[in-house]
């Protein structure tokens, strides 16, 4: 039980850490390197944080006191970390070569997560085109003045550095959550509870929990509720069904149950997306 409870001070802590944290943005470009003789940056120390997406073109990372070597390949975000001895180098043809990148501090700030992995390779496609938009939404903003641009810059900035941490957490997912993931997706309909899956692989309830919340940052419960909602969400809404037959097709003992656990999710209910007063009804 003690474990339990430093699981969720750490998950709370965490969570106060990257809610107080708001990056200073110092300098941003997102330029091809077409004309430049020699595209080397080194030997060099930084003051800040420097964020490079390469969008076209391998680079090579070199830590000289380490000895440490990355080589970057397209569509990956290379982290270099403040007061590194290092030199930053393009590998091939600069006609073709595009990247971008990013400086960015934290003075002033109330407090900053760990940072993110040396590469970043994003496995989910749609994260890697989100982070990229954000690389090009952060040139605009730096370059054009705005009433809230700094602000803005600040969200975008702290946007990317929370999906390279997001990246990093769910390459580390362990095989065990993700069998228990599997299992609560194969049974959900039969609402699965943590106690089911402390009886499937052996482990107690509270072991069970502190698991999801350090992984994932939800109960058990939570997350088949969550599941359940979605799917609830579909059949209201493409399929058209009533509120009563949504909650038969999912297993739920009543419709007002139903809506209860609809209404936590989303925050409405259930009977607006019949409405089509729901979000994305348009």
């Amino acid at each position: 039980m003690d474990n339990d409870r430093f699981d969720l001070y750490d998950r709370n802590a965490e969570t106060s850490r990257v809610s107080a944290f708001a990056p200073r943005i110092r300098f941003v470009n997102y330029r091809g390197l077409a004309g430049m003789e020699l595209p080397v940056w080194g030997r060099r120390r930084l003051i800040d944080y420097e964020l490079i997406l390469s969008l076209r073109g391998e680079f090579e990372y070199l830590v000289h006191d380490s000895g440490e070597r990355v080589i970057q390949h397209p569509g990956e975000v290379l982290t270099i970390r403040p007061g590194e001895l290092h030199t930053y180098r393009l590998l091939g043809d600069p006609e073709r070569a595009f990247f971008s990148c990013i400086h960015l501090d934290f003075e002033g700030a109330a407090g900053v997560p760990e940072p993110p992995a040396r590469c970043t390779a994003f496995s989910v496609r749609e994260d890697g085109y989100a982070v990229h938009e954000l690389f090009r939404r952060a040139d605009q903003l730096f370059h054009r003045p705005g009433r809230f641009a700094q602000e803005q810059l600040s969200c975008v900035g702290k946007l990317i550095w929370l999906y390279l941490l997001e990246e990093a957490r769910s390459g580390e997912q362990s095989e065990r959550l993700s069998a228990m993931l599997a299992y609560l997706d194969e049974n959900l309909l039969r609402h699965p509870t943590r106690s089911d899956l402390a009886r499937s692989f052996r482990l107690t309830p509270q072991r069970i929990n502190a698991i999801f919340k350090r992984e994932l940052g939800v109960s058990p419960g939570e997350y088949v509720h969550r599941e359940l909602a979605e799917r609830g969400y579909a059949l209201l809404h493409d399929e058209q069904l009533s509120v009563k037959e949504a909650a038969d097709r999912l297993g739920f003992e009543s419709p007002f149950y139903f809506s209860r656990v609809f209404r936590k999710v989303f925050g409405f209910s259930p009977a607006m997306v019949r409405r089509g007063g729901g979000a994305g009804s348009l």
